[in-house]
């Protein structure tokens, strides 16, 4: 099994609609994952970057916006297979931490950026939209928390929550 990957991910609310980026699976075998999914901006932090600089630079990789990073809001661990496919099995395709933080578009020009990841004919960003919030149950979004967490904290401001951990399960 290869290293856990530490990534970071961007949660910006803006007049009612969220940054979210169509992704294709990163399981396109898997029968029970959809063929693309709506996830935040965001990545894998680089050795000697900090996580403000990570998360900086993903998002002008992946969206051609810039941003302040705010508050942590959650941590989401991902392992896959997740258990019931064999405790031997769990992980040995994926195993990430994800920290997700409140940031805020500060200038820039929405593009539908390119993982450096993947060459030109490969690229797994579909497309980058603003989402509205009253709408995200059209959409299929990962991780599956994803929908309830934005829309369950509109009341209080999603920049002033408490950071939550989710792991596989959720």
């Amino acid at each position: 099994m290869s290293q856990v990957r530490l990534r970071v991910s961007a949660l910006c609310i803006q007049d009612g609609h969220v940054l979210l980026i169509e992704h294709k699976s990163f399981a396109p075998e898997d029968p029970q994952l959809p063929g693309s999914y709506w996830i935040l901006p965001g990545g894998v932090v680089e050795r000697g970057e900090t996580l403000d600089e990570a998360l900086t630079r993903e998002m002008m990789e992946e969206t051609g916006l810039e941003c302040r990073v705010g508050s942590l809001l959650f941590i989401k661990e991902l392992l896959y297979p997740y258990p019931g496919k064999g405790v031997e099995a769990q992980g040995s395709i994926h195993h990430s931490v994800s920290l997700g933080f409140f940031c805020t578009v500060t200038g820039g020009q929405m593009i539908t950026g390119k993982d450096p990841e993947y060459p030109d004919d490969q690229q797994v960003i579909l497309k980058v939209s603003w989402l509205p919030l009253a709408e995200l149950d059209r959409y299929d979004l990962y991780p599956p928390f994803l929908a309830d967490y934005i829309l369950s904290q509109q009341s209080e401001g999603v920049q002033n929550a408490v950071p939550e951990f989710f792991n596989s399960a959720q």
